[in-house]
């Protein structure tokens, strides 16, 4: 597909709108990057998802568009299916089984803790920072703001409502970044972190992910998202 075309995107859509076409499990499509799943409690339902790959292949051959087997990969969730056929085949050629993956730039792992994306998050930001640091030698509080708003900060913001994390140990290590970011400024050095941010103008990582979630739940409720509120009602 030409890179940066108006017209290749769309035609690329059209052409896979009809991929997931005859299966059974549920698929999920954003631009190049498509997801089978279901839920498997048995192996009935590894036999189901297997035919589905199958079939997906065979759409595949039929449109001369051959799956590049080494760049797809499983994943399973849960710790109840140790007993069910984890392999599975795209063409005869086994699939890797990872335990993490990252996905549309968020890192999800098998057992649902977030600590492998906030490592990730916290060492591109951390990155970025130490760039700045080294070149920046005109510590202006306004340039320094701007630079880390727009380049540190996001790495560390994207996509919080998926991943926002309650262990304190992944709450710490996000805010390490801005606790060295604030530390740039030598006559903030001596002040408690707390201070420093209020000084800077800047709320805490943790209130801006809070913040970021209620924002999210509005949405939710007055229903101009589009991810479907569910409530359960227990007892």
């Amino acid at each position: 597909m030409p890179q940066g075309s108006v017209l290749g995107p769309v035609l690329f859509l059209i052409f896979i709108n009809d991929l997931e076409v005859g299966t059974a499990s549920r698929t999920l499509k954003f631009a190049d990057d498509t997801k089978l799943f279901r839920t498997v409690v048995d192996q009935s339902d590894h036999l189901i998802l297997q035919k589905d790959l199958d079939i997906v292949c065979e759409w595949a051959d039929r449109w001369q568009m051959k799956f590049n087997v080494p760049k797809y990969k499983t994943m399973q969730y849960g710790r109840k299916n140790t007993a069910i056929e984890p392999h599975y085949y795209m063409y005869g050629e086994p699939l890797v089984e990872v335990s993490s993956e990252k996905d549309l730039g968020v890192v999800f792992s098998s057992d649902m803790k977030v600590a492998l994306h906030c490592r990730d998050s916290y060492s591109k930001a951390n990155r970025i920072l130490g760039l700045i640091s080294r070149t920046i030698t005109y510590k202006n509080p306004t340039i320094l703001l701007n630079l880390y708003k727009s380049l540190v900060r996001p790495h560390l913001d994207y996509c919080s409502p998926v991943w926002n994390p309650h262990y304190s140990k992944d709450i710490h290590l996000l805010e390490r970044v801005q606790h060295r970011f604030t530390h740039l400024f030598s006559e903030l050095r001596s002040l408690p972190y707390e201070e420093r941010l209020r000084q800077l103008g800047l709320w805490s990582l943790e209130e801006r992910r809070n913040r970021t979630d209620l924002i999210e739940l509005f949405k939710l409720v007055k229903g101009i998202s589009g991810t479907a509120l569910i409530f359960l009602h227990i007892g």
